[in-house]
């Protein structure tokens, strides 16, 4: 059974669906990664499931238990959560006042985990911050603190909305440093959201690309080499999303006519679809090369970037496709404005979805 469960969430303001059918399972331990464009309904979702806005319809379970059931449940569930906003608010008084804040409302006794206190701050880099005023930090301190402040309860749920969003590069270190020995260490249910893809797939066991609804999840993996759709792959910056005609060739393979060429792909599909390959799985040569890639084809260059670590190629083969390669590939193979090349890429390279 997952820890918590999200069940046909809608959210509605002004006649406008912020959320739409939103349902997630999330396993006790993981941490689920909110990922889409700003506006996209991220923040209004975390607000649901920690229960400081109320769904249009819909349910939230913990432990199989609705916790809008009796304001029991909802109680046993707000002590089970920790949340740390974007723009975190500090109290009047010191660091460790601010950070006792949640133990003092629970009448927890703070003295048995100053240890614990001097752990996190040590870790967040703010050892001996104890004493000072928590309004005199800076933002990225200020997102620090707020981190220890929910870590100190120990929660089973940390929700966690854009935590390193306008930090620091050595803020959003140490934060995402803690947040993986929270993972890795602790038993704690972590849910983010971020526009930070990058982070997403470091710091997430699952990610939902949300627009509204959720366009698709699964492992980072899936999400960035194996799109469902093309908002997912836009999003996540797959190029080559190209629209053609599948007609199976045979019992294993695909033929995806896209006009002027025709792709080879290992899923099995028909109809109108959209086919993309990440240019990273597409391999060059100046002569024609025999390979077991089944797509070769033949292609003038009519494009040159220079990104700094890689080189971004356009090449018209029919349909312009972009290729990557390194620096040092692309001054060995002479390549400039108008050279010809040839793209080899394999079927189970080739990402197709309706």
């Amino acid at each position: 059974m997952p820890l918590l469960e999200i069940e046909n969430i809608f959210k509605e303001y002004d006649g406008k669906n912020i959320l739409e059918n939103i349902n997630l399972r999330i396993k006790r331990g993981t941490t689920l990664g909110i990922i889409g464009p700003t506006g996209c309904g991220k923040t209004t979702l975390l607000r649901i499931v920690d229960l400081i806005e109320k769904p249009s319809s819909g349910k939230i379970y913990l432990d199989g238990k609705d916790v809008s059931k009796s304001n029991m449940e909802e109680l046993n569930y707000r002590r089970k959560i920790g949340m740390v906003f974007q723009k975190p608010v500090v109290f009047k008084g010191t660091v460790l006042e601010n950070i006792q804040y949640g133990l003092n409302i629970r009448g927890l006794d703070a003295e048995p985990t100053q240890y614990k206190i001097n752990e996190i701050l040590e870790s967040l880099g703010l050892e001996g911050y104890e004493d000072r005023k928590a309004s005199s930090l800076s933002g990225g301190e200020i997102q620090r603190i707020a981190l220890a402040r929910a870590m100190i309860i120990e929660p089973e749920i940390l929700m966690l909305d854009e935590p390193t969003a306008n930090l620091d590069p050595l803020s959003t270190e140490k934060i995402e440093e803690m947040i993986e020995e929270i993972r890795n260490k602790n038993e704690t249910t972590i849910i983010m959201s971020t526009h930070n893809l990058i982070q997403g797939q470091r710091l997430c066991d699952e990610i939902a690309i949300i627009n509204h609804r959720i366009h698709q999840i699964g492992k980072p993996e899936d999400i960035f080499r194996r799109p469902q759709n093309s908002f997912v792959a836009e999003f996540v910056g797959m190029k080559n999303v190209i629209k053609g005609q599948a007609k199976k060739f045979n019992d294993n393979l695909t033929l995806i006519n896209i006009g002027a060429i025709n792709v080879f792909a290992s899923k099995s599909i028909e109809g109108n679809v959209y086919m993309s390959i990440r240019p990273e799985d597409i391999t060059i040569s100046k002569l024609k090369v025999e390979t077991s890639a089944l797509n070769d084809l033949k292609g003038i260059v009519k494009g040159i970037v220079d990104d700094g670590t890689l080189i971004k190629l356009k090449v018209d083969v029919g349909e312009i496709f972009t290729v990557y390669l390194t620096r040092k590939s692309f001054f060995d193979l002479e390549i400039s404005i108008g050279s010809n090349l040839w793209l080899q890429f394999k079927a189970s390279a080739v990402n197709v979805f309706k």
